[in-house]
């Protein structure tokens, strides 16, 4: 006997199929900034676990950086891409001269200057295009670290925007998804923020319906 379900159908199954993801997006983000600072750590002697304070929201620039520098740059190890990736990323989220200072020279002896300038210009090119979105949103911001700290959404744009489009009610599904992320443990964002993020975020999607 053949089953059919409608469109309706297929579309809340969509729907909860998306949702479930931004939470495992998040946890993901987690782990991927873990291993680059613990990878760092552990063969450099280079101590950056004060960063995971950020959570996802570093995440969400180390983990696009670390798959286009394994994609584009060969020859690596995986500790070299973790050492490029973060070397690239610290100066974002954190402005200690001295830490930063070490680790850029320890990316200059092991011969890796050419590679990093490489891996910073794209760095650059992937902050500069976020910060340009969150101005898009009219999201106020006090510094640079401050904006960095909206960067979890960078793995979950494509996602929340197949949803925005088609939501009814967008109330609803901003509380949905902001539950879903809070879930996940990794926000470093406020619930307020995060809707006010969320919000603004679907309200832009929805205008080039």
């Amino acid at each position: 006997m053949n089953y059919l379900i409608s469109e309706s159908q297929m579309q809340v199954i969509i729907t909860e199929s998306l949702k479930e993801r931004f939470g495992d997006n998040m946890r993901q983000l987690n782990e991927i900034t873990k291993k680059v600072i613990d990878d760092v750590q552990t063969v450099y002697k280079l101590n950056f676990k004060f960063l995971l304070t950020w959570g996802a929201s570093i995440g969400g620039m180390i983990g696009p950086l670390k798959n286009w520098v394994e994609g584009n740059i060969p020859n690596l190890t995986e500790y070299e891409v973790s050492l490029l990736v973060l070397g690239a990323v610290a100066q974002f989220y954190y402005d200690n001269d001295r830490k930063l200072k070490n680790l850029y020279k320890k990316i200059s002896d092991k011969g890796l200057s050419s590679e990093f300038e490489v891996v910073q210009i794209k760095a650059d090119e992937l902050r500069r295009a976020f910060v340009d979105f969150i101005s898009m949103l009219a999201i106020t911001s006090t510094s640079m670290i401050n904006t960095m700290s909206y960067a979890f959404i960078l793995p979950i744009l494509e996602d929340l925007y197949h949803l925005s489009i088609g939501a009814d009610n967008t109330q609803a599904l901003i509380q949905l998804i902001g539950k879903r992320l809070v879930s996940s443990g990794a926000m470093v964002v406020t619930g307020s923020v995060l809707s006010n993020l969320i919000k603004k975020m679907i309200q832009k999607f929805q205008e080039k319906r």
